[in-house]
Parts: C-alpha cells; sequence; structure tokens
C-alpha cells in the first residue's frame, strides 16, 4: 500500500514537472525571440561606424606624418592602413538583413559616400612611390573625405538613437509576458513545492532509516573486528589486513613486517593485583604503543597480553631491529596505571613476507616463533624468524613439561654451599643452590631452567618450594647452626606481583622456623620496579622480624636513597667485582666503596665467587666481613652440608648461617 501511495505521488510529480518544463520552455523560446529582435540592434550598433571612423583617421594622421617627411611612415605604411579602412567598410553592409532598422538610419548611403571618397583617394595614391612634401595631394584627400566624415558622425548618433527606441518597445513587449508568465510559475511552483516537501520527508526519513541501519552495521562490524578494552583492532581483523597486506606486496614486488609482542610478566601483574588492573595495564601498554608507532603501521591486540605490528610499504624495506629496539625502549619508562606503577616490558618476534613465508599462516606462525625465541631468551629482547626455531622451541616446550613434573614430583634439590667469616675462615652458615636432575638428561643448569621457570610463570611454585625447603632445612641444623639465619633469594614475581608476606607467614607457621631466622635477598632492580610497593611489603616483613639483604649489589642502580629508606641489613658484592679483584684497581675500589658506604649505614657486607687465596685476603683487607666460592666449598647437598658443618663450625657467636636460592 505504503509503495503504490509512494508511485503515484512519483508520478504525479513527474506529470507536474513535466508540465511545467515544457511550459518553462515555450516560454523560455518567445522570450529568446524577444531577446534575438533587441539582440539585432545591437549587432547593428555604432561600433562598425565609429571603426570605420577610427580607421580614416588613422589613415588621415599617418597621410599627414608622411607627407611631413616622417621616415618613421613609409608610403607602404599607408597604403597598409588604406587597405585597413576599405576592410573596415562592410561591416556597414551588415545592416541590410535588419529592413525595420533600415528604414530609420542612412546605412546604405553613408557607406556608399564612404566608398565614393575611398575611391577618389585610391586614384590618388595608385601609382605613386611617395607623398612627402606633396600638400596639393594631402589638401585633396582631406576635401574628399570632410564629407564623409561628417555623415559617419551622424550615422552613429542616429544608430544610438534607433537603437533605444526599438528596444524600449520590446522591453516592454518583454516584461508583460514576464508579468504574465509570473503567476503562472507561483502557481506551478506552489503545487510543485508541497510535493517536493513530501518528497523530501520521504527522503530524509528514508536517509534517517538508512542512516541508522548504516551506523547499527558499522558498530556491530567495529564490535566485531575491534578490542573492547583498548579499542584495537582484533585477530580476525588482523587476519584479514595481514592477507590483504600481502596480497597487496606480492603485486608490487615489496615486503611486509609482522612483529608480535608479548607484555613481560603481565600474568604475574593481573594474578597478583586483579583483572581489572591487569586491563588498565594492558590499556596503558596499547596507549604507548600507538604513540611509539609510526604511521605506516598496523597496531592489533591479539588477545590477552599479546599484540602484533603489520607493517607495509616503504616502511617495511627498513629493519625490523631498528623498528623493534624502538618500542623495547619505549618500555623501558614505568607504565602509570591507577595509583600504581608498574615496570613492565615486552619481548618481540619478526618474520618479513616473502623471505620468512609466502602467505599469511606461515608469516604468522613464524613471527610467533621467533616471539618465543626472545622469551626463551631472557625477555624484554627481540628475535627475527630464523630456520630452525620450530626444533628449538619443542625443545623448550618439552623442557617446560619437564619441570613442570619435577615441582609436581619433588625432583629438585637442595644444595648448598658454605658461608664463612672471612677474618678467621670459620664457617657461619651457606647458600643453598637449587639443583635439577632430569632423568633423561642429567643435571640441567639452573641457568637454563631458572629463566624458563621465569618465563613460564613456573617461578612461583618453584620459589615457594625452595623457600619451604630452606625454612625445613635449617630446623634441621644442631649445635652451633642451631640459631643461624636462613636467607630466600626472592624472584621479582614473588615480590611484587605475588603476596610474598603471607607466603612467608605461612612458610613459618608450617616449619616452625622463628622470623628472625629468615634472610631475603632481594635485587636491586626489584626495589626500583615499584618503589612504593616495596617499601610496603619491606616493612611489613622487618615488622615481622625477617632479615632482608640486597643482592648482585653495584650491578644495578646502586643508589644511596634507597639504601637510606628501604629496612635492609645487608649488601652481597656481585662475584664480577670479585673475579679481576686481584688485577684491576677499578674492582678493587669498587669493592672498596661498597664496603665503606655498607659501613657507614650500619649494613654488612658479603662477597660471593671467592677463588684464590689473594681475593679472600684482600677482600678481608678492605673491611668485607663475610664471603663464600669455590676457595672454601663446592655446594653439597643437604646431608652432607650437615655433616661438613659439624666439623667446621668456628666460634663465630650467634653470627647466623644463610641459605640463598641462586641460579648459579
Amino acid at each position: 500500500m505504503l509503495n503504490t501511495a509512494r508511485l503515484l505521488r512519483h508520478g504525479l510529480l513527474t506529470a507536474l514537472l513535466l508540465f511545467g518544463g515544457t511550459a518553462a520552455f515555450e516560454l523560455s523560446t518567445i522570450l529568446q525571440d524577444r531577446a534575438d529582435s533587441m539582440t539585432r540592434y545591437i549587432r547593428v550598433d555604432a561600433w562598425a561606424v565609429e571603426q570605420l571612423e577610427y580607421e580614416l583617421q588613422q589613415f588621415r594622421s599617418r597621410l599627414a606624418r608622411h607627407v611631413a617627411g616622417d621616415a618613421d611612415m613609409p608610403m607602404s605604411a599607408l597604403k597598409a592602413q588604406f587597405t585597413t579602412v576599405r576592410a573596415t567598410l562592410p561591416l556597414l553592409h551588415r545592416s541590410r538583413e535588419y529592413e525595420q532598422f533600415r528604414l530609420f538610419v542612412d546605412v546604405d548611403g553613408t557607406a556608399a559616400a564612404v566608398g565614393a571618397a575611398l575611391d577618389r583617394i585610391d586614384g590618388l595614391l595608385i601609382g605613386r612611390a611617395g607623398l612627402a612634401g606633396d600638400l596639393a595631394t594631402l589638401n585633396q584627400v582631406e576635401a574628399a573625405l570632410a564629407a564623409p566624415l561628417v555623415r559617419l558622425r551622424q550615422l552613429m548618433v542616429d544608430v544610438a538613437t534607433v537603437r533605444s527606441d526599438l528596444q524600449d518597445g520590446d522591453l516592454a513587449n518583454v516584461r508583460w509576458l514576464i508579468g504574465a508568465n509570473r503567476w503562472m510559475l507561483l502557481a506551478f511552483g506552489g503545487i510543485t513545492a508541497v510535493f517536493i516537501l513530501l518528497l523530501m520527508k520521504e527522503a530524509l526519513d528514508a536517509r534517517r532509516a538508512e542512516r541508522i541501519a548504516n551506523d547499527s552495521e558499522r558498530k556491530s562490524r567495529h564490535i566485531a573486528e575491534h578490542d573492547g578494552l583498548t579499542g584495537l583492532p582484533n585477530r580476525m581483523l588482523f587476519h584479514a589486513r595481514l592477507r590483504e597486506a600481502i596480497a597487496g606486496a606480492a603485486a608490487t614486488g615489496h615486503d611486509v613486517v609482522l612483529l608480535t609482542l608479548d607484555l613481560d610478566g603481565f600474568k604475574d601483574i593481573n594474578d597478583t593485583f586483579g583483572h581489572d588492573f591487569g586491563d588498565a595495564v594492558l590499556s596503558a601498554a596499547a596507549l604507548r604503543l600507538r604513540q611509539a608507532l609510526p604511521a605506516d603501521t598496523f597496531l592489533v591486540r591479539l588477545g590477552g597480553d599479546e599484540f602484533a605490528v603489520i607493517r607495509t610499504g616503504s616502511g617495511a624495506s627498513e629493519s625490523e631491529e631498528a623498528l623493534a629496539n624502538h618500542l623495547l625502549a619505549t618500555f623501558q619508562q614505568p607504565l602509570a596505571c591507577a595509583d600504581r606503577t608498574v615496570q613492565i616490558g615486552t619481548s618481540i618476534g619478526a618474520a618479513r613476507f616473502p623471505v620468512d613465508g609466502t602467505d599469511a599462516e606461515t608469516v604468522m606462525r613464524a613471527a610467533d616463533l621467533a616471539l618465543h625465541a626472545a622469551k626463551a631468551a631472557g625477555r624484554a629482547c627481540f628475535q627475527p624468524f630464523r630456520s630452525g626455531m620450530m626444533t628449538e622451541v619443542e625443545r623448550r616446550q618439552d623442557m617446560q613439561e619437564d619441570l613442570r613434573r619435577a615441582i609436581a614430583g619433588g625432583a629438585l634439590e637442595v644444595f648448598l654451599q658454605p658461608q664463612i667469616e672471612l677474618t678467621n675462615g670459620g664457617c657461619i652458615g651457606a647458600e643453598a643452590l637449587l639443583r635439577w636432575r632430569n632423568g633423561d638428561k642429567g643435571w640441567i643448569s639452573p641457568g637454563v631452567f631458572i629463566p624458563l621457570a621465569e618465563q613460564t610463570g613456573l617461578i612461583l611454585p618453584l620459589g615457594r618450594f625452595v623457600l619451604e625447603a630452606a625454612c625445613r632445612e635449617a630446623m634441621h641444623w644442631e649445635g652451633a647452626a642451631a640459631q643461624a639465619t636462613v636467607a630466600v633469594n626472592v624472584s621479582p614475581a614473588q615480590f611484587l606481583y605475588q603476596d610474598i608476606y603471607a607466603e612467608v607467614c605461612e612458610v613459618l607457621a608450617a616449619t616452625g622456623l622463628p622470623p628472625h631466622r629468615l634472610e631475603l635477598e632481594i635485587t636491586e632492580g626489584l626495589l626500583m620496579r615499584d618503589q612504593r610497593a616495596a617499601m610496603t611489603v619491606l616493612k611489613r616483613l622487618e615488622a615481622l622480624g625477617v632479615q632482608l639483604a640486597v643482592d648482585d649489589f653495584g650491578t644495578g642502580y646502586s643508589s644511596l636513597s634507597y639504601l637510606k629508606q628501604f629496612p635492609v641489613q645487608k649488601l652481597k658484592v656481585d662475584q664480577s667485582f670479585v673475579r679481576e679483584i686481584e688485577a684491576s684497581a677499578s674492582d678493587k675500589m669498587i669493592v672498596r666503596t661498597i664496603v665503606t658506604l655498607a659501613s657507614g649505614l650500619g649494613l654488612k657486607t658479603i662477597a660471593e665467587g671467592i677463588e684464590t687465596p689473594a681475593q679472600s685476603r684482600i677482600l678481608s683487607d678492605l673491611g668485607c666481613e663475610e664471603g663464600q666460592g669455590y676457595l672454601f666449598a663446592r655446594p653439597m647437598p643437604a646431608a652432607d652440608f650437615r655433616a661438613w658443618a659439624d666439623t667446621q663450625v668456628a666460634q663465630a657467636g650467634a653470627q647466623p648461617a644463610i641459605l640463598t636460592l641462586a641460579a648459579g
């Protein structure tokens, strides 16, 4: 029904428009005829007369100059001007087409008079090579032109007068027609306006409905193709855009670069601070990526804490390593999220079309493998795809599963390395080193499986295992060691993303170890990641009675301000300064500075990696109180350490023994 009414309205409007158009055409024809009748007078206006009169005056002027002997006016120029005058004369004869006009103006008589004068002048000029000084000829020419010039001037006046009179009559007729037509057009316009308004309303309604439908479709498509949290394109749009980019690059011969990024430590943040804070971290990370990437890139969130960057065009010819290093540098600054500041890094893998794959799926798989390699290399780094990565990834996945089973099955073991009082050589404790003996592969280096545990999140159950094993082993010590303190190196994941305070309380309660016998070792970098959170946790641990030490001091920030603020009791000199202390004056100076600084702040110092008597003597002379290394004893199983300690414990009062988790 609605469609029928719409067709009727459209048909009626079409008929009305046709009628109005026809009427307007007929009227325009009439008006055009009237306009033509006015134009005919305009065509035969004073211009032709004025032009002829002007050319005659030019001829007279040049003739006078020539007769006067002007060298710039030769006879040839004079004859050329005379020819121009003759060529202008026919302009007057156009009026023969308009008989009505000829009734009022003597165009023909004037033209005949001018023509006769020109003929007389032509007779005077024929055969003459020059007229210099010929005043007689000049006077004859002036006499011949005198009457025609008077008639030309009168003709100009007559043409203007007659043209005005005739145009006034035609204009009156045109005004009458226009007045009559105005009323017809008003009526026609009113009817047309009504139908146009109806059609406009109908068109607006249709456009509004179409816009609503398009907006709804666009929003639905946007929701389907974009991440609701960060606003970035999602995996579905990513695959479509990657296929388009590769198809375009294949046609033009360009490259396509694909970077895959993973936020290091995000799982621990999400688990520790909750999903809301994790979402804030993701949004902040996405914003930082947007700001850091060039305009010729396409950033997407693949899911979780994983992002991808597609680069096409001329920018794809540049090194992907340069772009990756730029992104790595942007994450060196902490992220401000809600009321916290967190340090989070990113691992980046890269693949390039067509070098690493000839289709979207192959390139994506290559970039993923490169990302896994970057995470395996220690995170916060970049790895391009290389052939053979598939085998490496499979090997790491196998090791990850083996480590997971080892943690669950109790296949890990804590070894102990004695620590010595440098002044008297007495044993005051031990550092615990985690060891893993795989049934098929033998002993696995801690330098291999500890980073793997940190990358995969297994460091949390691994750290809990070591903390419990350390405290439980310390409760088995007897004699002088029965009052020793056990120290456990805490990983950043445990300290920042897990409630380490609650975990320590649970372990102490489960093992019965007094809090003052536990010493936790933390790194400088860990303290600087989130100073406010670190200060809160450290003060709670101090209030509990737990001892605190800074591990690997001198290799990180080495900030005096945090040593003054944080409640720590000991600094551990990194073995990199001990290794060359006999030959390196700079290493010796660094150790002296650390020892002096610790002494001034009331802190103790312990050096690791001592392998020669000379190193031990130098450290003791510099004021370092404690040390450990192969010079004194190698790491040993817990039972062997207890037997060794029974025969080696010196008179060290109640100085505690040290139990520390280390990767090497």
